[in-house]
């Protein structure tokens, strides 16, 4: 018990990949949107810092508001993966319009310049296209010190388009984050019991 105490205390060096997959079922007949290709680094990410996503994708089929958006967040805690509530729409979150979440960028015209830059839209409605964000960098900006625990360690993300009952997009993904003045972890940061 004193030997599992003491590796829990101490600073973990090691880093686990990104991982990431399309996971649109093979039943959906007529997928709305396939993700060929994501990208993200440093792994883990450092918060607060810079990260560079890279994402390809191809819209197959014109949506907007006839869409609802399902994520999926869990944390690895002591070994357990564990729901991540929603919170200011972030987290394990239902979006039964998300066309009233992305007109945010079209209220205050700022698409983010990532997306701009390379003719990607970020408002309703959306337009079959191909998707090419080349790795593009992102800030992560710094969190208040008591949120620190929370937004910290190995997290599982799942997010599904759906229409009506069929999922029409989907991808998971799974990445670290730590504390950029840490530099190599903290207590829980990275630790994978799996």
């Amino acid at each position: 018990m004193k030997v599992a105490i003491l590796f829990l205390g101490i600073v973990v060096f090691s880093e686990a990949a990104f991982t990431w997959k399309d996971c649109v079922p093979s039943t959906t007949a007529h997928p709305y949107v396939t993700f060929t290709s994501m990208s993200l680094s440093p792994s883990p990410v450092l918060v607060p810092g810079n990260v560079t996503v890279g994402i390809q994708a191809t819209v197959h089929h014109h949506f907007g508001s006839d869409v609802n958006i399902r994520v999926h967040m869990d944390k690895l805690i002591l070994g357990q993966w564990t729901r991540f509530p929603c919170a200011y729409s972030f987290g394990s979150c239902s979006f039964d319009n998300p066309c009233e979440l992305f007109s945010a960028f079209g209220n205050s015209g700022n698409c983010p310049v990532q997306l701009a830059a390379h003719g990607i839209p970020c408002t309703c409605p959306f337009n079959p296209t191909t998707i090419d964000l080349p790795p593009s960098v992102f800030v992560v900006p710094h969190i208040d010190a008591g949120w620190i625990p929370i937004y910290l360690g190995r997290f599982r993300v799942r997010v599904e388009m759906s229409h009506g009952h069929a999922i029409v997009g989907c991808f998971e993904a799974q990445f670290d984050t730590q504390d950029h003045s840490y530099g190599h972890g903290f207590l829980f940061a990275s630790l994978n019991f799996e």
